[in-house]
C-alpha cells in the first residue's frame, strides 16, 4: 500500500555522447529553466534529450517530460499540415486556403458581431517568439484572448501584483542556499518542478530547515525536515492564525512595517482572534504546531516561501495567499539574500509604445473566464482560436466539448489532433518548442536562449508566423511583428525598460543565462524589492489598494460548493500533477503511459466506507460531470477526499477530472478551482446511475 505516488526525476541510464550532434537547449514545459542536451541521429531527428550537466541550475537533472518529447515531436499523433473538416471528415489544404479561410471568418464575426466574438483559448503558444507575435495581433486585432491565467495562476498573479507592485517571483529559487527556513505551500516541487528539486537539498544542505504545509504525504513532504498536513481548503486559516502569533509576540519586523508596509494596523485587526486554537479546530493541525512554527518563522530569518498550485488553483485561494504573502512582508522576509517568494510566474514586463496609439483596437467586450463556454452557447461568442486543449484542461470539459462542437468556427493551431483538435473546423499545425528558437525565463529569475534544435516537421509554423499571415490577409499593420526569434527578442527587450540590457548574445555567453530585471546601463538583478516597491506608495500594501481585509472562508461556503449539502456530496476531489503527466500532450506518449495510467487516490478507511479494494473501480461524481477510475489505496492522503491527475483524456478514452470541476472562480481572485470540490462517489458495481 503506497504513501506516495512514483518519483518524478529520471535518470537516463545510457552514456551522452561527445558528439558534434549533440545540441544544448532549454526545456519551457514547467518554467523550471532545466538545461537540456538533445541528441541528434544522422537523418536530423531528436535520438535522445538528457539532462545539461554544465547548465547551473538544474546540473543534469531532468524530470520524464523531456524524454517523451521524443515521440511527440515525430509520433503518429504530430499534425503534419492544414486540414478542413468536410462533411464531419478531415482533409488537407494548404496554408494559404487556411489563413484565407481564417481571415475571413475572424472579419466576418468582428464586423458583425463585434471584435469580442472572436476570442483565443491559447494554453500552449509557443517560445518568446510567438508569445511576442500574439501580444501584437491582440492590440492590433481587438483580439480577447484567455492564456492559462485563469487555470493556473490569476489567484497568485492579482495578490502579489496587489500588494508588491509585480506579480513575478521575488527571489530565485538558488537562494535557498542563504535561507535558515523554506516554506512549501501546498507546493509538490519533486513532481511538479523535479529537475529543479535538489534545491531543496542544496538548502538543506547549507542550513535551511524545509517545512512542507500540504493535504497529503508528498514526496516534497517526504524529503523535508517537516511536514503539515492540514484539512483541505483552510490554509488561509493557518495563515491567518500564524499572523496573529507573530504579530502577538511581536516577530515582526518593526522598522520595516513601520517604513516600508501600508495597511499593518488593519491587517492586525482582521487576525485578532484568529488564535492558535480557532485555527487548530478549522485545519486540524495541533495547536503546539501552529504556535512552534509562528516561533521559528518569527525567528528563522532570512526565509524563502515557495507557494505551490495547492494554495493557488482553490476555491478560496485569494485569501491564502494573501494570509501567506502578507506574512513573509511583515517578517521582512523580502528584497534580501535568502528572503522572499520563489514562484513560476517570471513576468519581465510588457511592451511599451509599440504599437501606434491608432493602431491599438480594443475587444468590444471580453467575458470573465467562467462565462466563456456560457458565452459559446448563447452565441455572443462565433469563433475560437485554440492553442492548447480546452476540452480537457478546462473546468467542466464534457459542457466545453459540446459548446465547442456547436460553435460556428473552430481553429485549432495544435501538435497533435486532441480532444479540441478533434472538434476544430480548421486543423493547422504548430512547431514544437524544441523547433523554435526563443527566449526561455525559469525559476531562477533567469533567462535563458534555447536555439533550434531540430527542422520543424512537416508543414508546421510558428503562432508568429501564422499571426503575421494573418494580420497581412485581414489589412492590419504587418511592421510590428519580426521575421525571426533574435529580431523579435530585440524589439521586444528594446520597449521593456527592465530587460533592454539583455541580448541574445549576453544569454548565450555563459550556461545558465542572465538574470533580470536587467536595464540598459545597469547591472543583473538576481532578486526584486531591495530597493523600494513597485507600488504608487512605493511600500507594501497589505490592503492591496482597494481596502480588501483579510478573512477566511470555509470551503464548503466557496465557490463551486455553494449551495451543495454535505449530505448529498460527503467528499472532496481535487486533481494534482505529476511529472509524467503534467500537461495534456504527455497523454500521446508511450512512455508517459508507462509510467503511470489514471488512477484515483483514496484513504484505506475511506475505500472500506465504499466497499472498494485497490484496483477496483469508483465513481465519482459532481453536478457537473462523472468519471469512473480505478482506486489506489493509501496512507498519503485525508479520509473523505479524493485525489486524481488532472489531464488523462482522449488517449484513453476517458473525460479528464476537469469534466467534475465548476466553472466558477475564486473571487475576486480569478483561478478556476481545481481542488478542494464537494463531490460523491460509489463502487463502480454499486453505483447509482
Amino acid at each position: 500500500m503506497a504513501f506516495v505516488r512514483v518519483q518524478g526525476l529520471h535518470r537516463n541510464r545510457t552514456v551522452m555522447p561527445d558528439s558534434d550532434k549533440v545540441k544544448t537547449s532549454i526545456c519551457c514545459l514547467c518554467n523550471g529553466g532545466c538545461g537540456l542536451k538533445v541528441h541528434i541521429s544522422p537523418e536530423g531527428t531528436i535520438k535522445a534529450i538528457y539532462g545539461d550537466p554544465d547548465n547551473p541550475y538544474n546540473k543534469g537533472k531532468i524530470c520524464p517530460k523531456p524524454i517523451e518529447i521524443i515521440e511527440n515531436l515525430r509520433g503518429p499523433e504530430r499534425v503534419q499540415y492544414p486540414m478542413m473538416k468536410v462533411n464531419g471528415e478531415f482533409v488537407r489544404i494548404s496554408w494559404e486556403e487556411a489563413i484565407d479561410t481564417i481571415a475571413k471568418k475572424y472579419k466576418e464575426f468582428s464586423d458583425n458581431f463585434g471584435t469580442g466574438s472572436v476570442i483565443g483559448i491559447t494554453s500552449k503558444i509557443g517560445g518568446s517568439f510567438s508569445k511576442f507575435a500574439l501580444k501584437i495581433f491582440g492590440e492590433i486585432a481587438g483580439f480577447a484572448n484567455y492564456g492559462t491565467g485563469p487555470i493556473c495562476f490569476s489567484s497568485e498573479e492579482k495578490v502579489r501584483k496587489e500588494m508588491f507592485g509585480k506579480a513575478a517571483a521575488s527571489a530565485p529559487l538558488h537562494d535557498v542556499i542563504y535561507s535558515k527556513l523554506v516554506l512549501n505551500v501546498g507546493n509538490n516541487c519533486a513532481q511538479t518542478k523535479a529537475g529543479q528539486f535538489h534545491w531543496l537539498q542544496e538548502g538543506q544542505k547549507h542550513g535551511a530547515k524545509i517545512i512542507t504545509i500540504d493535504t497529503r504525504y508528498t514526496e516534497t513532504a517526504q524529503l523535508s525536515d517537516q511536514f503539515i498536513q492540514v484539512n483541505p481548503g483552510t490554509d488561509a486559516a493557518l495563515g491567518m492564525a500564524l499572523l496573529h502569533l507573530v504579530i502577538k509576540h511581536k516577530h515582526y519586523d518593526e522598522a520595516f512595517v513601520r517604513d516600508q508596509v501600508n495597511g499593518f494596523a488593519e491587517l492586525a485587526q482582521a487576525v485578532e482572534d484568529f488564535t492558535a486554537e480557532k485555527a487548530a479546530a478549522i485545519t486540524g493541525v495541533p495547536e503546539k504546531v501552529i504556535e512552534e512554527l509562528a516561533y521559528e518563522l518569527g525567528t528563522k530569518k532570512p526565509a524563502i516561501m515557495w507557494p505551490g498550485r495547492g494554495i493557488v488553483m482553490v476555491n478560496n485561494g485569494e485569501q491564502a495567499l494573501m494570509a501567506f504573502e502578507s506574512l513573509f512582508a511583515i517578517l521582512g522576509n523580502v528584497g534580501k539574500p535568502g528572503a522572499g517568494v520563489v514562484s513560476h510566474i517570471n513576468g519581465y514586463g510588457q511592451p511599451a509604445d509599440l504599437i501606434k496609439p491608432e493602431h491599438v483596437v480594443k475587444p468590444s467586450f471580453k467575458l470573465p473566464a467562467d462565462k466563456v463556454i456560457e458565452g459559446m452557447e448563447t452565441g455572443q461568442i462565433k469563433m475560437i482560436y485554440i492553442a492548447g486543449n480546452p476540452c480537457a484542461n478546462w473546468p467542466e470539459s464534457a459542457r466545453m466539448k459540446k459548446a465547442l462542437g456547436k460553435l460556428d468556427f473552430v481553429v485549432s493551431h495544435t501538435l497533435t489532433l486532441d480532444d479540441s483538435a478533434c472538434l476544430a473546423h480548421i486543423v493547422i499545425p504548430a512547431t514544437h518548442w524544441l523547433e523554435e528558437a526563443g527566449m526561455q525565463p525559469g525559476i531562477h529569475r533567469v533567462m535563458q536562449w534555447r536555439d533550434k534544435a531540430v527542422e520543424p516537421y512537416g508543414e508546421s509554423k510558428p503562432a508568429a508566423e501564422v499571426f503575421k499571415l494573418l494580420a497581412a490577409k485581414m489589412g492590419l499593420p504587418t511592421e510590428y511583428f519580426a521575421d525571426t526569434p533574435e529580431e523579435a527578442w530585440d524589439m521586444e527587450r528594446r520597449h521593456i525598460a527592465g530587460i533592454s540590457a539583455i541580448t541574445v548574445a549576453k544569454m548565450q555567453e555563459k550556461p545558465g543565462g542572465v538574470h533580470y530585471p536587467y536595464p540598459e546601463g545597469g547591472e543583473e538583478s538576481h532578486r526584486l524589492y531591495s530597493k523600494g516597491f513597485n507600488t504608487p506608495s512605493k511600500k507594501v500594501e497589505l490592503l492591496r489598494g482597494k481596502g480588501s481585509v483579510l478573512h477566511y472562508k470555509d470551503p464548503l461556503q466557496s465557490p463551486g460548493n455553494e449551495g451543495l449539502s454535505i449530505e448529498d456530496y460527503p467528499y472532496f476531489i481535487s486533481s494534482v500533477k505529476v511529472a509524467a503527466h503534467y500537461h495534456t500532450q504527455c497523454q500521446y506518449s508511450r512512455l508517459a503511459r508507462e509510467f503511470e495510467k489514471p488512477y484515483v487516490e483514496v484513504h484505506p478507511q475511506t475505500a472500506l466506507k465504499l466497499g472498494v479494494k485497490d484496483g477496483e473501480a469508483i465513481r465519482i461524481e459532481t453536478p457537473t460531470g462523472a468519471i469512473s477510475l480505478p482506486a489506489k489505496l493509501t496512507y498519503s492522503v485525508p479520509q473523505n477526499h479524493f485525489f486524481t491527475q488532472p489531464y488523462f483524456s482522449k488517449r484513453y478514452n476517458s473525460d479528464s477530472i476537469n469534466t467534475l470541476l465548476p466553472s466558477v472562480l475564486d473571487q475576486p481572485g480569478g483561478n478556476f478551482p481545481h481542488k478542494n470540490v464537494l463531490c460523491r462517489a460509489y463502487s463502480e458495481g454499486g453505483c447509482k446511475k
